[in-house]
C-alpha cells in the first residue's frame, strides 16, 4: 500500500488542488483491515485496472459495490483508468469493452501507461479531469474557518462585603 500526495497546479485554474491517492495495488490483505480508513473523507475515486489482465477488469464491479457499501454514491467524481496500454500485444481488455463499462457506470475512461513517456499527456489529462470534476462537485471544505460568534464571559458581580462588627 502506498500513499501518494502529489500537488497539482494547472494554468487557468483558480484553485490549486492537493490530491492524495491511496494505492492498494490490489493487495487484498489491506482491503479488510484498512477499509474504513480508505473511505473516510473520500471526495473522488479513480478505479485503475490492468489492461493486460482481464481478471483485474472483472474485479471492478466488486470495488464499485464496496464503495456503495461505504456510502460513496455515484454523485462523487469517479474515473476509470486502464493502465499498461503500451503493452499492445498483451492487451486482454479491449477499449470498446472498457468504454461500455465506463458508460454504464457514468465514468470517463482513460487508457494510459505509467511507464511510457509518450503517454504522460494521458496521465495529466486524468488528473486534469479529476480536478475539474472535484471543482464542479459540492464544496469539499470551507476555504477559511467559519465565523465564530464571540462569547464574552463576564464575571458575576461580587456582593459588597458587609461587616456587622
Amino acid at each position: 500500500m502506498h500513499l501518494r500526495t502529489p500537488s497539482f497546479h494547472y494554468t487557468g485554474m483558480i484553485d490549486a488542488f492537493k490530491i492524495q491517492l491511496w494505492d492498494t495495488a490490489g493487495q487484498e490483505r489491506f482491503r479488510k483491515s484498512m477499509v474504513q480508513h480508505y473511505y473516510r473523507n473520500v471526495h473522488a475515486v479513480v478505479f485503475v485496472y490492468d489492461m493486460t489482465n482481464i481478471a483485474s477488469f472483472h474485479s471492478l464491479p466488486s470495488w464499485i459495490e464496496e464503495c456503495k457499501q461505504h456510502l460513496l454514491t455515484n454523485d462523487i467524481p469517479r474515473i476509470l483508468v486502464g493502465n499498461k496500454c503500451d503493452l499492445r500485444s498483451a492487451i486482454q481488455v479491449p477499449t470498446d469493452l472498457a468504454q461500455k463499462f465506463a458508460d454504464t457506470h457514468s465514468m470517463p475512461l482513460f487508457e494510459t501507461s505509467a511507464k511510457n513517456p509518450n503517454d504522460n499527456d494521458h496521465v495529466e489529462a486524468i488528473f486534469m479531469t479529476l480536478a475539474h470534476k472535484l471543482k464542479s462537485h459540492k464544496p469539499l471544505m470551507l476555504s477559511q474557518p467559519p465565523d465564530r460568534d464571540e462569547i464574552h464571559i463576564k464575571p458575576e458581580p461580587k456582593p459588597a462585603m458587609t461587616c456587622w462588627c
